[in-house]
């Protein structure tokens, strides 16, 4: 009999494993019925997901981001439309953005980083969203979306308007690199003309290839907004 222990433990492990893989992580949640199952939760197959009317539980597992609408009850391991695909959610965050440097590109005569990525600072962002998660401090590029006069933004560390660094961007160039001379870590106050948002920089791990693990390190780190943009990404219909 004390030779089967080991073969139950080992069993009873492959089971727990198996469940552990098959959970999925919540990414979206709206409604008073949702809020059981907040952003950032763990939810396990088999739980069963109770939602009102206007409900919305959105959820990223090793197959897909999921989405369920109230009302009703529904079940992980039952049917729900699959938003995407993994494979999506790794090209989402690039694991190579870590790596490589800006491509740089010239439009004359001007130097301008190409290819857009999540962990580049949106200058357009709604104010409300400070948190900005980087893998590469060294490695920062500061993005706008309207690239069509020159501009100049003032930066400093939160508490010092005196100690304020200057980044200029040139008529017809859409990003610029965060000054070498401050560190890409804790807050700063940008000043753009009669704009100021503040920034909060956290380092987080370089992607996984994971998209369930990537996703909830953003969670964690209070990146709802690179957290959007992947699955934005994630959820446009496949080729």
């Amino acid at each position: 009999m004390s030779s089967l222990k080991p073969v139950v433990a080992a069993a009873v492990a492959a089971v727990l494993l198996a469940s552990a893989a098959d959970a999925a992580l919540v990414v979206r949640s709206v409604g008073n019925g949702a809020a059981a199952f907040p952003v950032g939760r763990t939810v396990m197959p088999g739980t069963a997901i109770q939602l009102t009317a206007g409900d919305m539980l959105t959820v990223l597992d090793g197959q897909a981001t999921r989405t369920f609408r109230g009302p009703g009850t529904f079940d992980l391991g039952r049917a729900a439309a699959a938003t995407t695909t993994l494979a999506a959610a790794t090209a989402a965050l690039d694991a190579r953005t870590a790596e490589r440097k800006p491509r740089l590109g010239t439009v004359r005569g001007i130097r301008v980083v190409n290819s857009a990525s999540i962990w580049d600072v949106d200058l357009d962002a709604a104010a409300s969203t400070p948190a900005q998660c980087v893998v590469d401090p060294s490695n920062v590029i500061l993005r706008r979306a309207d690239a069509s006069g020159a501009r100049t933004l003032s930066i400093a560390p939160a508490g010092k308007p005196g100690a304020a660094t200057t980044v200029s961007f040139a008529q017809g160039s859409a990003s610029a690199v965060w000054p070498k001379a401050i560190p890409a870590s804790g807050s700063y106050t940008l000043v753009d003309g009669a704009n100021r948002r503040t920034l909060t920089f956290t380092k987080v791990a370089a992607p996984t290839g994971d998209a369930t693990t990537d996703a909830s390190a953003l969670i964690k780190a209070g990146c709802t907004r690179q957290l959007e943009k992947m699955l934005a990404t994630l959820e446009k219909p496949a080729d």
